[in-house]
């Protein structure tokens, strides 16, 4: 029985280049998670704000 020659650099390049194309997805991921964090909170500060400008809505002592 023939035993299967296997191709060492054949698979380190493979590993290498998924991990690129992971690591590419990771970032994308983590930058998009970023972004959008600053968009929650940038409009929760707005909301916040808009409610403390509004006229007429003093508590009392």
């Amino acid at each position: 029985m023939k035993r299967r020659k296997v191709d060492r650099e054949k698979i380190e390049r493979a590993d290498r280049e998924s991990r690129l194309v992971l690591d590419a997805e990771r970032q994308a991921r983590e930058a998009k998670t970023a972004r959008l964090r600053e968009q929650r909170l940038k409009k929760a500060a707005e909301i916040l704000l808009a409610e403390l400008k509004r006229p007429g809505d003093v508590e009392s002592p």
